[in-house]
Order: structure tokens, then sequence, then C-alpha cells
């Protein structure tokens, strides 16, 4: 575990839960500046619990997690606020606002949180579709547009205020692998075009094996390894193993 406490994202010794059913138990990862972390594991091993926690969805139990240096657990809502305008979140589904168009969704968090005037944030808006390859699509809804390119707008939603840091909840799920493919390496350009840190949950092996930097294995709500995927071939844990072999 990395002393450097200005590292992006640090979670030490995390116990989180739901009610009385404990979910993590002493987790501790982090995440190096320009890299990408993916966090593996089967289903229902404490993963997304993780992101929850990482992106205060959810409150731990006990534990620390450092956000650009900075404890959040007992953050109050204004400060917290402050560290949510550097850091975006890509859901699993999207969650994309069906009634209005992409471009109005990507709009969203440039509304929220700036003072820009309309003009502006609309001609953002399109230069960050045209990021994701989908600038001839703003005007375009949600359901008007296949799994693959509502992914790619609501990633276009979660880089529309430049964070250096990007949270991915299942990025590759439901999608072909050409579709996934051509995400991933979506998802590298962020990192070496935009010097992003990508922290991303996933349990797609071609994936991780694309473009993760570094993985944080975990099991039963317990990390079982943190390293390279080339230290993990020769770790000689037999549930990684058989997850990268049936993944």
């Amino acid at each position: 575990m990395s002393q450097n406490k200005n590292l992006p994202v640090i979670a030490t010794d995390l116990t989180a839960g739901f009610g009385g059913t404990r979910v993590l138990d002493s987790v501790s990862m982090d995440a190096a500046e320009h890299s990408i972390t993916m966090i593996l594991g089967a289903s229902g091993c404490g993963k997304t619990t993780l992101l929850k926690n990482l992106i205060r969805l959810l409150d731990p139990w006990s534990g620390s997690i450092r956000i650009f240096g900075q404890e959040i657990t007992g953050m109050d809502e204004p400060e917290f606020n402050g560290i949510l305008r550097g850091i975006g979140v890509l859901f699993q589904n999207g969650a994309l606002l069906n009634s209005i168009s992409i471009a109005e969704n990507v709009a969203i968090p440039l509304e929220q949180h700036t003072e820009l005037p309309r003009e502006l944030i609309s001609r953002l808006a399109r230069v960050k579709l045209g990021l994701v390859g989908l600038e001839n699509a703003s005007s375009r809804f949600p359901s008007e547009l296949s799994g693959g390119m509502r992914k790619r707008a609501a990633l276009a939603r979660a880089i529309a205020l430049d964070p250096p840091l990007l949270f991915c909840d299942e990025p590759s799920s439901g999608l072909d692998p050409v579709t996934a493919s051509g995400l991933d390496h979506l998802l590298l350009e962020m990192r070496d075009k935009l010097g992003m840190t990508l922290v991303i949950v996933s349990h797609t092996v071609s994936s991780i094996q694309r473009i993760a930097d570094r993985i944080v294995f975990m099991d039963a709500g317990k990390v079982l390894f943190r390293g390279t995927i080339r230290e993990a071939r020769s770790a000689g844990i037999e549930k990684m193993e058989e997850f990268f072999k049936n993944g």
C-alpha cells in the first residue's frame, strides 16, 4: 500500500455494508495519477459497494477515504461538492435523462457547476460529444441511440467539467465485443490525451487485459491482490486464476 497521501484515490481499512450485513472487510486500495486502476472480482464480491463508498453514495462504517489528498468521510456536503467538481462518474446504465437530447444531458454538469453563458455551455457540450464520436448525434434522444452510443454519451457527460478523476461502473456491461473494445479505446484516450486518472469496476476479462495499468482483485469483501496484470499472473492466487480463466 502506497504511503503517498497525495495520490488521487486512497482507501484504507474500509469496512462497510448494509443494515447489519458487512460487505467490505478492511479494504485498502489506491489509484496512481494518470493511470487506469480496475476493481474486479466475481459477482457479489463487493466491488460496486467499494465504488459507491469512494464517491460517497454510501458511507463506510469505518476506515479512511482520501480523494485528491483530502479525507472525505467526515466532510460536510458543501465541502464535498467542491471535491465532486473534480470527479466524473460513468454509471453502469448510463443514467441519461430520456426526456432531453444527449447534448442537453451533457450540458447538465456545466449548468449546475458553472456560471457560463448558455451559448458557451451548448458549444462545450458539442465538443465533449465530439471527443466520444457523437458530434453528429447531439440532437438525438437517448432512446434513439444504440447501447454503445448511450455509453459514449454518458461518458461525454462524465467528462463535461474536464475532471482529473473518472470513476466507471461496469462500462462494458451489456455491449457486444466490438463495441466494448471501442469504448475501451476511448477510456485509454481519456488517460493518455486528457491525463485523467480512471478507477473502473469491471468483470470483463478482455477489457481488463486491454486497458488496466493495475488491478484490485476482490473476493468476499476482501482485497486478495493489488498490482499489475503481469504480477497477477504469477501471484499464485487460485480464485484470481479461475476468474481470468473463466471470464
